[in-house]
């Protein structure tokens, strides 16, 4: 067997410092953005930072000094002053998942991956689109998602709340079968109608066992990651986009006259540059290109969200005038918002993950715009509108004899609606109604 020198072509995305800084900066908002700028300034004794409000900035991080080491620091000293970073959730599992042993490129998709939980810790984007950019098989991308949902804690990486249920029932110290077996494909739907018989009788179980299993799922957490606690109450809710209502139409302006004004100090730079010894001009250099990754940044973040927000005002003008999502909110996902500006997925999400818009019709999540939808024979219809059929059916109901959930599915699909009888108890459980056996009424 002997050595042989080949050549090979391949294509692979190199996350450059300035690259990952901007996927960071898309998904602060306002306030965050502010913190990190001048957390920035700290570091950075070339960007210069102006308080809102404020005519006379300065510079964070040390003192003014001259090139000459007037001050009683030295030139290096700046190089100490750091902060650390406060860590969030994602920061946490990045860490985790380096202590596995994995393939490089199952490595890389999994750290994408975890970059596109929402912040409830689901993984709302599709397996396939996430890792198309890594040239990965069926197989490894399911392993990519395995080593995430094997990281702390239970649940994370789930795409739904059934798989966030399972993997906590699988991580458990002890195994219940019964439960696991309820929150399968085959079960869900009597876990979600309530009907217990149906599990008794067709694992062959006793009643109190089932009861049991069912008190142990209910007692799971529906969350993977609870980064609303006590300190989220605290925090004040700033938007960061403004939609208006003008004679010509819609306009958004973006709300940044609240965030502190970023420039660089050119000055300083060149005074340090030419007066300084070998390994400050390095450390200066990396400075400067920092600060003008920063500005980057912060401009294409005000550029994206400004799209997204064009885009979100030409599909829901109607909403925008009246505020009633029931009716009038127009299906759009964040897939078909990629798609007119020929971004990824991921992008939109991570653009308006977190981040408010002050409309006309009140304080509103990015989110809000966003909501799935069924094709119909004249279009498609959004789930709010599902929703609010599946309220207008039931309020019309005789209360001695409940439409149940099979009867809606027909009732739906008279008006043009198709949908299964599982997405039909799903959504009537969101909007608060109980199972048609819990509506009954006794005759009196």
């Amino acid at each position: 067997m002997g050595l042989n020198m080949s050549q090979t072509q391949t294509l692979k995305l190199n996350m450059t410092p300035a690259l990952y800084q901007a996927i960071s900066l898309l998904q602060y908002n306002n306030l965050d953005l502010s913190r990190f700028i001048r957390q920035q300034a700290l570091e950075n004794p070339l960007l210069q930072v102006e308080e809102p409000g404020f005519t006379a900035g300065f510079t964070a991080g040390a003192q003014h000094q001259s090139a000459t080491g007037e001050s009683g620091k030295s030139r290096t000293d700046i190089i100490e002053q750091t902060l650390a970073a406060e860590m969030n959730f994602r920061d946490q599992l990045h860490i985790d998942l380096h202590h596995l042993t994995l393939d490089k490129e199952i490595m890389r998709a999994a750290d994408w991956l975890i970059d596109s939980l929402n912040d409830r810790g689901f993984l709302e984007d599709n397996l396939g689109e996430l890792t198309a950019d890594f040239d990965l098989d069926e197989e490894d991308c399911e392993r990519a998602l395995k080593a995430v949902q094997s990281l702390d804690p239970a649940g994370v990486g789930a795409r739904s709340l059934q798989e966030c249920l399972r993997l906590q029932l699988e991580r458990a110290p002890e195994r219940d079968w019964i439960a696991e077996t309820i929150v399968s494909d085959d079960y869900i739907d009597c876990f979600l109608t309530e009907d217990w018989e149906a599990i008794v009788e067709a694992l062959d179980v006793d009643d109190s066992d089932v009861q049991r299993a069912v008190k142990r799922i209910r007692a799971l957490d529906p969350v993977p990651v609870d980064v609303t606690k006590a300190e989220a109450a605290l925090q004040y809710v700033v938007p960061d986009i403004r939609i208006t209502k003008t004679e010509a139409g819609f306009q958004c302006l973006l709300e940044d006259q609240f965030l502190p004004k970023v420039t660089i100090n050119e000055k300083d730079y060149e005074l340090y540059l030419h007066a300084s010894d070998s390994e400050t001009k390095r450390y200066i250099r990396k400075k400067m290109n920092e600060a003008k990754w920063l500005l980057t940044g912060v401009s294409k973040r005000k550029q994206m969200l400004m799209k997204i927000t064009g885009v979100i005002i030409d599909k829901q003008k109607k909403f925008l005038s009246s505020g009633k999502k029931e009716t009038l909110l127009e299906p759009m996902t964040m897939k078909m918002a990629a798609k007119r500006l020929f971004v990824h997925e991921s992008t939109v999400s991570r653009a308006v993950t977190n981040k408010y818009v002050q409309t006309p019709v009140g304080l509103l999540s990015f989110k809000d715009f966003f909501a799935k939808g069924l094709k119909t024979e004249d279009g498609s219809v959004s789930v709010y509108q599902i929703k609010s059929l599946i309220k207008t059916i039931i309020s019309s109901e005789n209360k001695k004899k409940p439409f149940s959930d099979q009867t809606i599915v027909f009732l739906l699909k008279d008006k043009g609606v198709e949908c299964s009888r599982r997405v039909v108890s799903k959504y009537r459980k969101e909007c608060g109604i109980a199972a048609s056996s819990r509506r009954k009424q006794k005759p009196s």
